[in-house]
């Protein structure tokens, strides 16, 4: 069974999914990003400017006083003395450069540098900074993906009604069980309302499509009932006339061909009534009581043994024990006989072996055997591998007839053979 697909509403939620999903990665990358680089680049920029405007005053007075904010703070240290006091121990040992420290649990940005046997260190808290990004930044952004995100969410919508009908016509569908009885005209009202064009077409297809179909069920339906009544009047006329035929006096010629033709009148009422059953699509009658597969195997032999009478084929059949099935008799006798009627007329001389296995019956010959090609279209009616062979009877419908058997009664049917060594044909009764 193939594998089910996901349904369009939910390859939209993921589409909608996905979207949001990579606008919002590419979101965060980017505050991230900016975070780096008012970090690396701006504040360093700062603190560096801080640092050589200090350097400038310094130099021509000593005692200018250092940095002192809300944020910044300014350490001066003697670098021949190396006199520490006042300055965080965390930073005092810190070489020239720009880096985070840790003080007091806190990460503050340090920029030191060096100029006349001093040290300056310029400690810079960012909270004030970042809660500013914050408010400046984050809020503004925030405002930003909410503005993206509705209409995105609002594509969502539309989207999803524009595909519902779809959806309902699917689930409808899926409902729906046809059946010879029900009516495959669908009620498409509740789809037509918030349909579109597109949509209104694919209905419009259906009906048509329903209405068609509705008119091969009834001209089907006419035919078989026709076609039932027209081939059971001769049948019905040939075989009264051969029980008549057969109340008189005959010679032994003339009763062997009676003999020979009352099987075959009875043969064909039950293949006519087996085609008619299949054709309705009716389910089959199962027997009641087991049947014995040999003993039907065997009948059926010894009835078309009477066939070919001029041909020098010897018949076998192989039954390690009497297995009996409860199966349509009707239509096991039309598979078994089919497959017998090809091994005699594709067989001049030679044996046909039929074993039974359990569930499973074979039939070999050592006939003419079928070309590859000719295997691959064995069961297509009408198609028979030799039709220039004048000898053999028929019009290619015998496989198809077991092979329509098998898919209606979940049975297997398979076909092996070879040019000039003959052909194996396997009936598997499930």
């Amino acid at each position: 069974m193939q594998k089910q697909a996901s349904g369009i509403q939910r390859k939209l939620v993921k589409v909608m999914a996905i979207q949001l999903g990579l606008i919002s990665l590419v979101t965060l990358l980017s505050v991230y990003g900016a975070a780096k680089v008012v970090e690396n680049v701006l504040i360093k920029e700062a603190l560096e400017g801080e640092a050589q405007f200090f350097w400038q005053h310094y130099e021509k007075d000593s005692q200018f006083k250092l940095p002192k904010t809300l944020n910044l703070t300014g350490y001066l240290m003697d670098t021949v003395s190396n006199n520490a006091i006042g300055i965080p121990s965390e930073i005092a040992a810190m070489p020239v450069g720009y880096r985070r420290a840790d003080i007091e649990g806190t990460q503050p940005l340090v920029h030191v540098s060096e100029k006349f046997n001093k040290r300056l260190y310029l400690v810079f808290k960012e909270g004030q900074v970042s809660r500013l990004a914050l408010y400046f930044g984050i809020a503004p952004l925030a405002f930003v993906l909410l503005i993206i995100y509705l209409p995105a969410w609002v594509s969502y919508m539309l989207s999803k009604r524009a595909v519902s009908p779809i959806v309902k016509l699917s689930k409808l569908i899926e409902q729906t069980k046809i059946s010879e009885k029900s009516d495959i005209h669908l009620n498409f009202s509740a789809i037509e309302k918030n349909a579109n064009s597109e949509v209104l077409t694919l209905l419009g297809a259906f009906e048509q499509y329903a209405s068609e179909v509705e008119q091969y069920v009834q001209r089907e339906n006419n035919f078989t009932r026709y076609a039932s009544h027209e081939l059971r009047t001769p049948l019905a006329v040939l075989k009264g006339s051969i029980s008549l035929l057969s109340k008189h006096q005959l010679s032994e010629q003339q009763k062997r061909i009676v003999s020979r033709m009352k099987p075959m009148i009875l043969e064909m009422e039950e293949l006519l009534e087996a085609l008619l059953l299949l054709s309705r699509n009716q389910k089959p009658v199962i027997s009641e009581e087991p049947i014995s597969i040999a003993l039907l195997a065997e009948q059926q032999l010894t009835q078309i043994e009477r066939l070919f009478e001029d041909k020098a084929i010897e018949t076998t059949v192989h039954c390690p024990s009497q297995f009996k099935l409860r199966v349509p008799e009707r239509l096991l006798t039309i598979c078994i006989n089919n497959i017998l009627m090809n091994a005699f007329n594709y067989t001049d001389s030679g044996e046909i072996r039929v074993e039974i296995d359990s569930n499973r019956i074979s039939v070999s010959d050592s006939g003419k055997g079928i070309n590859k090609e000719a295997l691959n279209r064995i069961f297509e009616p009408f198609f028979r591998a030799d039709r220039k062979a004048n000898d053999v009877k028929g019009f290619g419908l015998g496989l198809s007839i077991v092979k329509r058997i098998c898919d209606q009664l979940n049975w297997s049917v398979t076909i092996s053979s070879e040019l000039e060594k003959g052909t194996t044909v396997v009936l598997c009764i499930n």
